[in-house]
């Protein structure tokens, strides 16, 4: 304890101390943090509470941190176990105390809140001179990742919004949170009466560096997906601001969404890009890809007609014909209909590879990437089954099948806004729902090097940058409910896409799924040819906790559970662990989080 103390004291301003289990700290300096569902950068945020597990009859809270940068207040959390989604199927409250005044405001847990929000209704409360009124996201410029059911969160709260700053009578400088489920026996943030303590200081977050619109390599092929909300294009009133935008953007290929003559389109589209020759694909459903390369083929992938694929040919420039899919799958609430889809997909992208047996002929080692607007709105499941290959309904649509040409994952790509910490690409400020992430770029890392990638949101850009691209300030929100995903295929001959050289030669340790993880993970590997090897678990120290296998394994990609038991059966305490893999004398090791 006391040395955690000493070191802790170390940095000036930091005032921590603990009760019990409980690690309770007062913020000293901000961070740069994005919206976007990755957690690198809270790495460097001071927990601000760690909470006890198994003290619930519902969901069960786990580590709350708390930064902030010269515009958001930046909230993250987790649990022990389950997934949840943050917009729906929950009532869990977020309290905030913006005055540091139990008096005031509604009182609960200890602390007079200003600032009672519901995740699961999409709603909430502001108590400030003794009135309540209801608020809505975009009272509170409420940015919330992921979009999909998950372990961990993060929520931006803009600390201009009227509750933080009592309706704008102070600057916010800080107050007390309290985090909670709100059914009987449900958790809380923390146990203890009178919130988590924070502040917020006087130093200066670095805003981030502006990502210029134009390719890094002018040889690289640009890609945008963009969803053009009920045949936005053809709207004659939004005709102008989908202009400025493309024209930005100087794409080669263009995927959309929402779409549905593909005549019409493509004159129009050629008519602002006069100086080339521009192809159409078929339109499929509402599904159309235009492309300064030549459509080869192109076809419908599933009986939904919510996936199509176009073969273009981009030999001279890659040395290979180039496949996009592009995908509109349902909407909102049919998670049952989306997972069938993906599931459907995954099967007939397993058959194509592995027994020619697509909708046309396809060389192998082709370089692909899967772009649209998937309305990933409820199960992780979805993604993962277009990422992984993970099929859910193994009995209609086979066996589950790794997608890229090496027997790997495909990489599901992380863009942000050119101006902004944000990686959401649908956004309707009249909505109950917060933006999120509803569109993504999925591509084959064994045959395709990414270039720049980002998100274009004219909300976010400076006068000047707006000026220099020809853009208006209200361009995208105009154009769209979606912004458009800018991907640049980049020429790389460090990147080998001749089918020679498709399989890896040497053994292969990923990452293990989940992670963190509570009951269990699965390890994959993969190795080149027949080998005896030894898969074993570690902790920090470098003693073994349990022996997972020591065999004879086949070639090609394996996959091994632990349960996050040791040798005699025990289950392990939560903390960092290392599986061990050994091969012909190599050996290669990964590290995971148990969660318990």
């Amino acid at each position: 304890m006391s040395k955690t103390r000493n070191k802790i004291n170390r940095f000036k301003g930091l005032r921590c101390f603990f009760i019990g289990p409980f690690l309770f700290s007062l913020l000293f300096s901000g961070h740069p943090i994005s919206i976007d569902g990755l957690y690198e950068d809270w790495e460097d945020v001071p927990i601000a509470y760690i909470d006890t597990e198994d003290d619930d009859l519902g969901a069960d809270y786990s580590t709350l941190k708390i930064t902030y940068d010269s515009e958001f207040l930046f909230i993250y959390f987790n649990f022990f176990n389950g997934e949840f989604l943050m917009q729906d199927w929950n009532d869990f409250h977020l309290y905030i105390d913006a005055d540091n005044d139990s008096s005031t405001g509604h009182y609960v847990h200890g602390i007079g809140a200003e600032l009672d929000w519901t995740f699961g209704d999409r709603s909430g409360y502001k108590h400030v001179e003794g009135q309540q009124s209801e608020l809505y996201q975009n009272d509170l410029t409420l940015r919330i990742a992921p979009t999909i059911t998950s372990t961990e969160f993060e929520v931006a709260i803009a600390r201009g919004s009227s509750p933080l700053t009592l309706n704008g009578s102070q600057s916010f400088t800080g107050g007390k949170l309290v985090l909670s489920e709100i059914e009987e026996g449900g958790d809380l943030i923390p146990n203890e009466s009178g919130g988590v303590s924070f502040t917020i200081g006087e130093d200066y977050v670095v805003s981030p560096q502006p990502i210029t619109l134009e390719r890094s390599n002018e040889d690289d092929i640009r890609v945008v997906s963009y969803n053009t909300w009920n045949e936005g294009i053809l709207d004659n009133d939004r005709q102008i601001h989908f202009k400025r935008i493309l024209q930005s953007l100087d794409p080669d290929i263009i995927a959309l969404q929402e779409h549905g003559d593909w005549d019409d389109i493509d004159d129009i589209i050629q008519s602002w890009f006069p100086d080339e020759e521009w192809y159409a694909s078929w339109t499929y459903r509402d599904l159309v890809v235009l492309s300064r390369f030549p459509v080869i083929s192109d076809a419908n992938m599933i009986s939904s007609e919510r996936t199509m694929a176009v073969l273009l040919d981009t030999e001279g420039e890659l040395g290979e014909d180039l496949l996009i899919f592009n995908s509109h799958l349902s909407c909102c609430d049919n998670n049952e209909d989306r997972q069938q889809q993906v599931d459907e997909f995954a099967g007939a992208w397993r058959e194509w590879v592995t027994d020619g047996a697509g909708p046309f002929e396809l060389e192998y080692g082709a370089p692909f990437i899967h772009v649209g607007d998937f309305n990933y709105v409820g199960y992780r499941q979805q993604v993962e089954t277009i990422r992984d290959g993970d099929i859910e309904d193994e009995d209609q649509y086979g066996n589950d099948f790794l997608p890229d040409w090496d027997s790997t994952s495909i990489i599901d790509l992380f863009p942000r806004h050119t101006h902004k910490r944000m990686g959401y690409t649908w956004r309707k400020d009249g909505s109950s729902f917060n933006p999120g992430k509803l569109d993504y770029v999925f591509y084959s890392d064994a045959t395709i090097d990414a270039g720049k990638y980002y998100i274009l949101n004219t909300l976010a850009m400076d006068d000047l940058a707006l000026d220099y691209y020809g853009l208006q300030w209200e361009d995208t929100q105009i154009a769209s409910d979606h912004l458009p995903i800018v991907f640049d295929i980049s020429i790389n001959n460090e990147v080998d896409i001749e089918k020679e050289h498709i399989l890896p030669i040497a053994p292969i340790l990923y990452p293990n799924y989940p992670n963190p993880f509570n009951s269990n993970t699965a390890i994959a590997f993969y190795l080149s040819e027949p080998a005896i090897i030894d898969l074993s678990i570690i902790d920090v120290l470098g003693n073994t906790v349990k022996n997972l296998i020591h065999e004879n394994r086949p070639a090609g990609n394996s996959s091994i559970n632990w349960d996050g038991k040791n040798m005699m059966g025990e289950s392990m305490t939560s903390g960092i662990y290392f599986y061990l893999l050994k091969v012909n004398g190599m050996s290669m090791k990964r590290k995971m989080v148990l969660l318990k």
